[in-house]
Formats: structure tokens, C-alpha cells, sequence
């Protein structure tokens, strides 16, 4: 049997025409113009997007400061709080600045030692108020005010906190008042609890009166805690002035 002839022409590709050429590019240019369409559509959608944020978070009422919440006040009300604080609402919590807040409230109530003032999304200014603790009361006529460790004058009462170190001084110095501050919480309670009056005519005049008679010149408040020690034995012996102004010498009479 013949096998059958093939023609070598007839397995060849057919040659590229001019049209052939000039469809595929047409094709591929068809291709880059979609994804490039794909491409800026895309772009345009996420810039939209992020503007929309944007607004959202900056200029929307819908993420604006409508109300106020206070944590921590006791000797001051949440009323003072909020007159004191003086918060813009309706400003966007993005752009609060809650520093000028803080300040606003600690300079206008002596009770608050510290602010913090933070933003809770959607519609919230969060005020959280840290309050003075009194180491001793300052009698002053017939008011008694209580002072902190800063020597900062905070409140006042008509009659003293019971167990409260009772000082008795003249001056309005912050300074000295937090030398006397200073005193105070270097005490034990054992003899804290024996302190009858504090008296300070100067930064190194501060006294203690004792129950039994008793008097401490304490001297400055200096080395406070080198003091104690030394206080707590001498007062093992029979005296009525103890001296420990100088807690390396000290002295009895």
C-alpha cells in the first residue's frame, strides 16, 4: 500500500497578514485600556473612600462631643466638673483639644490634684478627677483647713477631722506648709496618734506638743526619717523636750 503523500506547505502556519497584525494589536491595546479603566476606578473608589473618613472623623456631627461623663469627684460635685471644664461641644472628638480641658478644671477647683482628660467614640468627653488627701489640718480662727502633701490649701470645715494632725501656724507659705507636710508623714502611726498640735513659726521651727507635756523640736524637715528613730528612743527616757533638729546630736531636758 502507497502511503499517502503530505504536502510540507500545507503543515506550515499560515503567515501573519497585515489585518491578522493589526487585530491582535488592537486586542492587546483593548486589554491595557481596561485594566487601566480597573486601575483608576479602583483609585478613584479608595480616594473616595478615604475622604469620606475623613470627613467622617473630623467635620461629621455625627462624631462630635455631645455629652460629658466624670469619674472620681467626691468633695466636689460632677456639676463643678462640667461648669469648670467648660468642654466645646459639639466639636468633632478628633480635633478636641482636651489639654486646655484638664487645666480648666484643676485651676478652678482647688480639691482636683490631677485631670485626665480622654475622648470615647462616638459622642463622649471622659473627665477623670484625682482628689487632694489631707495629711494635716491647718487651724485658721475657727475654720480648720485641710492641706495636702504639696502644702496646697484645698478645703476647710468647722470642726476637724477626727484623727486629723492638728497645726498650728501663721503662715500662708506653700513652701513651709509642705516642710510641715513633710513631717507629718514621716511619723508612725504609734506616734502620730500621740501628736497633740503641730507648731511652725519658720522652716526650721517646726515643733510637736505631745500628750504627757511632752515637746519635739523637730527642727527642719530635713532628714525627717533619720529623726524618727532617734525620737523613738529618746522618748524611752524621762524628759519633757526632746531635740532631734539635729538627729546626729540629739539632746533631752
Amino acid at each position: 500500500m502507497t502511503p499517502a503523500s503530505v504536502d510540507p506547505a500545507a503543515s506550515r502556519p499560515r503567515p501573519a497578514t497585515p489585518t491578522d497584525v493589526s487585530a491582535a494589536i488592537a486586542e492587546r491595546r483593548r486589554r491595557e485600556n481596561r485594566r487601566r479603566r480597573l486601575l483608576v476606578s479602583g483609585v478613584a473608589v479608595l480616594l473616595a473612600l478615604a475622604l469620606g473618613l475623613v470627613w467622617l472623623v473630623r467635620f461629621s456631627p455625627l462624631l462630635s462631643a455631645r455629652q460629658v461623663e466624670v469619674r472620681g469627684a467626691s468633695m466636689v460635685s460632677q456639676d463643678q466638673v462640667v461648669e469648670a471644664a467648660q468642654v466645646p461641644l459639639g466639636t468633632p472628638l478628633a480635633t478636641l483639644d482636651t489639654q486646655p480641658v484638664a487645666e480648666r478644671v484643676a485651676g478652678a477647683l482647688a480639691p482636683v490634684e490631677k485631670v485626665r482628660v480622654t475622648t470615647s467614640l462616638p459622642r463622649t468627653v471622659r473627665i477623670e478627677v484625682t482628689e487632694r488627701t489631707a495629711v494635716f489640718l491647718r487651724q485658721s480662727g475657727s475654720q480648720y483647713q485641710s492641706v495636702d502633701h504639696a502644702g496646697v490649701v484645698f478645703a476647710s470645715s468647722a470642726r476637724p477631722t477626727k484623727g486629723a494632725v492638728l497645726v498650728r501656724t501663721d503662715t500662708v507659705d506653700n513652701r513651709l506648709l509642705s516642710d510641715i507636710a513633710t513631717v507629718v508623714q514621716s511619723l508612725p502611726p504609734q506616734l502620730r496618734g500621740q501628736v497633740q498640735v503641730v507648731q511652725a513659726t519658720g522652716p526650721d521651727h517646726i515643733t510637736l506638743a505631745l500628750s504627757k507635756g511632752r515637746t519635739v523640736v523637730w527642727g527642719s524637715a530635713a532628714a525627717s526619717n533619720e529623726k524618727v528613730p532617734v525620737l523613738m528612743t529618746l522618748l524611752g527616757q524621762k524628759a519633757t523636750v526632746f531635740d532631734v533638729s539635729s538627729p546626729g546630736s540629739p539632746s533631752t531636758r
